[in-house]
């Protein structure tokens, strides 16, 4: 690697300095942007607490229950997936994250206007910055 960013980054990992790896510019190439959002925001935005995940998921079905439970079942109209996708952008922002792929899971069809022909289009940011 060898550039100063690497290291940077490196070296907060190691320390675990968490609030040092956000300062780092990163790239997030791999983000289900339901899970990915901001709780602090979702909550500020929809009084909705989504606990943090404790312990390990074991299974899909299991990851698909806690998602159902806080998460998917309060978001699942198109209004509601573009809003988390704005969560995303959020906590990417927060994370000190300058390129965020964002992949819109099969779940999400029939429900995001933004892959239905003639939905009229997402509107949400399109920049971390």
């Amino acid at each position: 690697m060898g550039d100063k960013w690497s290291e940077a980054f490196i070296k907060a990992l190691k320390d675990g300095d968490t609030e040092r790896v956000k300062q780092i510019p990163k790239a997030d190439l791999h983000n289900h942007f339901v899970l990915g959002g901001s709780r602090a925001f979702i909550r500020e935005r929809k009084g909705l607490v989504i606990p943090a995940l404790e312990g390990i998921l074991e299974s899909m079905q299991e990851m698909d229950r806690w998602n159902q439970e806080y998460i998917g079942k309060y978001f699942e109209s198109g209004e509601g997936r573009r809003f988390l996708i704005e969560a995303a952008f959020v906590q990417a922002r927060e994370d000190g994250v300058t390129v965020l792929e964002i992949g819109e899971d099969v779940w999400g069809l029939g429900h995001n206007d933004c892959l239905n022909p003639g939905g009229g289009g997402c509107s949400v940011p399109r920049s971390c910055h």
